[in-house]
């Protein structure tokens, strides 16, 4: 599973509990995260900062949604663009894969449309 449930539950009671609430918080992650991916895909790969960065915001999204694989695949991206080292296009397409999946979980999920 992309998502972890019990991670979603505590979001949920963290903002109140309201469904509408949780619906609104993983429909802004999956709009944001599909333009954070985008600019991990997009820019150059020598720009590590712009990597670092988007990797970051995600990884931290990702671990609050549940989905814990896309968290700590951003986080080895980030750490690797802070050390300095060659952006490693694998991780990004891993990172795809993940939000991918993570994506269709959240959809199924809160039963929302595309």
């Amino acid at each position: 599973m992309a998502i972890d449930i019990g991670a979603l539950d505590k979001l949920r009671e963290l903002i109140g509990g309201e469904e509408a609430d949780l619906v609104e918080l993983v429909e802004s992650f999956l709009e944001e995260g599909a333009s954070i991916m985008q600019d991990m895909r997009s820019g150059p790969a020598s720009d590590l900062t712009a990597i670092r960065r988007a990797a970051h915001s995600l990884k931290s999204n990702a671990r609050d949604m549940g989905a814990a694989e896309l968290s700590q695949i951003c986080a080895r991206v980030e750490a690797r663009c802070a050390s300095g080292g060659p952006t490693d296009l694998a991780e990004i397409d891993n990172a795809q894969r993940a939000f991918d999946a993570a994506v269709t979980e959240l959809r199924m999920i809160l039963n929302l449309g595309e």
